[in-house]
């Protein structure tokens, strides 16, 4: 009886770790999927003119062949001083210009106010911890604050630790860092994307940051992780009673699972080859996502980016994690059976 209530509470910590695993997963997943639309193309300090994105803006047909929604250049402007004459309090954080709507970068992390327009002058944005140390308080909208001698109001707090200020485009900056945009459709191209984005604005042998593949990879890792769970669990059955239909039930679930997960992971044309002979295709689709991964991890520039890098790596531990468990869970059990 005891060995049977051991045994009992074995099996439900089992049950909530696995359970806690998926879900930890599926969240992050979702965090990813606001983040799929994403491209951003990163060059080396002030090599994008402004009339490259006024062209893109200005020319319908274009517009409509990029199919972006928003699209937004920034310039890094370096640390600065930033001051708040109501409470004599100054800050020096790292600063940028932006023209565009701000949106393509930073998404969702907009927690107070809005993004200023693209022909607004003297606004700005600012972090949630810098808009707190400045003026004791989140309710700063519509307030001043001065940069080297210039003033310019809160329209808007962006959630994230790391402190920043972005500010509208000044006439003074006709060159910028990178362009950011937003995918009209989550499941268009990427690479189609990408390759307009540089017809338009140049080559870049810098950074690329394509949102899509830190979704996709998130969804096919799950997917993968609990279809092997279930095949691992059909094989430690199969010598029992009905062994042969449970094994073949379990690979069906297993089948049915990768399906789902190729649904929700919509991986388009970027990551399916013409042909499934063609291997150098996943041969260079492989190490092309690996040096985008590893480009992010090296250089992170805001806070969305970050996040990005952040939850990807939590979803896919967590995938790790399930199987580990699955596999110290079930192998055991293999050995007993024979």
């Amino acid at each position: 009886m005891k060995i049977r209530i051991q045994k009992n509470k074995y099996m439900f910590l089992v049950l909530l770790l696995f359970l806690s695993a998926n879900f930890f997963a599926a969240v992050h997943i979702e965090k990813l999927r606001e983040y799929a639309d994403l491209i951003v193309l990163h060059y080396p300090e002030e090599t994008v003119q402004i009339s490259a994105l006024e062209q893109m803006k200005g020319d319908e047909d274009a517009q409509e062949e990029l199919v972006c929604s928003q699209a937004v250049l920034w310039k890094s402007t370096g640390e600065n001083t930033i001051s708040a004459e109501q409470t004599g309090r100054g800050r020096k954080i790292p600063c940028y210009h932006m023209k565009g709507l701000p949106g393509a970068v930073f998404g969702a992390d907009l927690i107070h106010g809005r993004y200023f327009s693209d022909d607004e002058n003297n606004a700005c944005l600012l972090d949630q911890n810098t808009v707190r140390q400045l003026f004791g308080s989140e309710d700063t909208l519509e307030k001043e604050i001065r940069i080297n001698g210039t003033g310019f109001r809160i329209v808007g707090i962006l959630r994230g630790k790391r402190p920043i200020c972005v500010t509208s485009f000044r006439s003074d900056s006709e060159y910028f860092d990178g362009v950011a945009v937003r995918k009209m459709k989550t499941g268009d191209s990427s690479a189609v994307v990408f390759s307009r984005l540089e017809a338009i604005f140049g080559s870049t042998t810098g950074q690329k940051i394509d949102g899509q593949l830190y979704y996709v990879t998130a969804c096919l890792f799950y997917a993968a992780g609990l279809a092997f769970l279930l095949i691992l669990a059909g094989i430690v059955r199969r010598k029992k009673r009905y062994g042969k239909w449970l094994f073949t039930a379990y690979l069906a679930a297993s089948c049915a699972v990768l399906w789902l997960g190729v649904r929700f992971a919509a991986p388009g044309s970027d990551y399916l080859p013409t042909y499934w002979s063609d291997f150098g295709f996943f041969t260079r689709l492989f190490r092309e996502k690996a040096e985008q991964i590893q480009a992010l991890a090296v250089h992170q520039e805001f806070s969305s980016w970050q996040d990005i890098l952040r939850n990807w790596q939590q979803a896919i531990t967590a995938g790790i994690f399930m199987i580990l468990l699955s596999i110290i869970e079930y192998l055991p059990r293999r050995e007993n059976s024979y």
